[in-house]
């Protein structure tokens, strides 16, 4: 009969089955990533080692198949020059300043109690993904450095009420869920291509001008992309949750234990009241967070990177409110910057080597070869992934594709902010399979990062499909 589905049920009845189905099907194939990716996913630190070794060796064989001399010492000189690069390690303090304030605005008492209000709802592994991983994706798209640390401590809060209520919850499903953000944050309001192409004077200036904020950022496809998966991304974890509980991993019992907060004990005297009287950091932090905004407001301040993080640096402040409680906080922080302190000198060696033996231009160009000015996007999107695969630095590698994709777009007539939008995508997808900017909520949940690669990996397709149809049906 028309309107019936198979067997007798309804039409709505059945739409539910097979969404169901669907359902289990995801959290089968999410289950077996994670298993897999616990045997082959290296640490981190020796994924940037390995992959050190790997561009040298793909860099040599180019310059050697190009009839280049001297191709040990290219390579060389080009990972020497990336490693100790000025603008390298600057930006690496860039990135610690930016993780150390978010994790410093994360502490504060007004979001802790609206992590503590949130973690009291889940029920369940699915309700505790779904909403992880819908404030992760919010947090990230204000802000990055906000986004990874709001995500891991509202991940182990919910874990802790869970538990302190008798629930059992799979945590590296939490874990992949709050590293979700990763996925959108290029398209937010910290997007680093964005925010320096609408700069005077960029270094592509050029090529394609100033591109305001309201053709990229704020620019209708954007709007869709980003809005569909800050919806699709949280739905995914919902259906991901094992069905199966003999599948469930708990967290252990060091996640579990609740630290009791430092006691605010207000000594004699100026010096202490400065110090630890919320008044002095609430004033500080008010007039800081005041002047930043009416600086960006008169167009006396430019909404870039060190802007964005005196802004948070203050917000911290004025949400701490003690100035010795901001100074504690920015120094737990900092402990999980290590990771970056570390890794970035080789990211930059390994960008180093990629500029010194071309390997970035041979990887855009044979992309670049194959495009219309319709499917460019989509190939600067992939171009922009797979170079983010060895040099997970959005800023970074912002300065060395910029020139390539805005000049290869300009020649084909393609839309220069749809060529920016695509690139900060790509960069975005594969943070789901790199696990470099998951060190520090790794760090606060104690998982590893084969822990949550099998589940981040299913987003990475989601993007795969979704971006890449975007950007041809929703031109910028």
């Amino acid at each position: 009969m028309p309107g019936v589905a198979p067997c007798g049920r309804s039409v709505f009845t059945y739409n539910l089955f097979t969404l169901y189905r669907v359902a289990v099907m995801l959290s089968r194939l999410g289950t077996f990533l994670q298993r897999w990716s616990s045997r082959v996913v290296p640490d981190p630190f020796v994924l940037a080692l390995l992959l050190t070794v790997l561009v040298m060796l793909v860099g040599a064989v180019r310059l050697a198949s190009v009839g280049e001399a001297g191709v040990v010492g290219t390579v060389l000189t080009g990972w020497a020059g990336g490693f100790a690069s000025s603008g390298g390690l600057s930006f690496a303090l860039q990135m610690s300043l930016i993780l150390v304030t978010g994790h410093a605005l994360a502490l504060s008492a007004p979001v802790q109690r609206f992590i503590g209000v949130v973690a009291q709802i889940p029920r369940g592994t699915a309700s505790a993904a779904f909403i992880v991983a819908l404030v992760s994706c919010g947090a990230a798209i204000l802000h990055w450095g906000l986004g990874a640390i709001v995500g891991a401590f509202m991940a182990r809060e919910v874990a802790r009420s869970a538990y302190a209520r008798g629930l059992r919850l799979h945590y590296p499903l939490l874990g992949g869920a709050a590293y979700s953000g990763f996925a959108v944050w290029h398209g937010g309001l910290s997007g680093s291509a964005p925010l320096k192409v609408a700069e005077d004077g960029h270094f592509a200036a050029e090529l394609v001008g100033v591109i305001p904020l309201s053709e990229t950022l704020f620019g209708a496809s954007n709007l869709l992309i980003t809005g569909f998966l800050f919806v699709a991304i949280p739905l995914m974890f919902l259906a991901l949750a094992p069905k199966d509980h003999s599948h469930i991993v708990e967290p252990d019992g060091s996640v579990l234990r609740t630290v009791r907060p430092r006691e605010k004990v207000v000594g004699q005297g100026l010096m202490s009241f400065l110090q630890e009287s919320v008044w002095p950091g609430r004033l500080v932090g008010g007039a800081g967070v005041a002047l930043v905004v009416l600086g960006v407001s008169l167009a006396r301040l430019t909404l870039d990177l060190n802007t964005v993080i005196l802004f948070f640096l203050f917000l911290g402040i004025l949400f701490q409110g003690s100035l010795r409680g901001y100074v504690d906080t920015v120094t737990d922080g900092a402990a999980g910057a290590g990771g970056i302190i570390l890794q970035f000198p080789f990211y930059f060696g390994i960008l180093g080597v990629m500029q010194a033996t071309g390997l970035i231009a041979v990887i855009s160009d044979a992309l670049i070869a194959v495009s219309t000015p319709m499917t460019f996007p989509v190939m600067a999107f992939l171009s922009a992934g797979v170079v983010n695969f060895f040099v997970p630095s959005g800023g970074g590698q912002w300065a060395v594709q910029a020139e390539i994709l805005l000049g290869a777009g300009r020649s084909l007539g393609a839309n220069p902010a749809a060529t920016v939008m695509a690139f900060a995508y790509g960069d975005a997808w594969t943070n789901m399979l790199q696990p470099f900017w998951s060190l520090p909520l790794l760090g606060i949940m104690g998982l590893q990062a084969r822990d949550i690669i099998g589940y981040t990996a299913l987003v990475f397709l989601l993007m795969l499909v979704v971006v890449p149809l975007g950007l041809v049906l929703l031109a910028v």
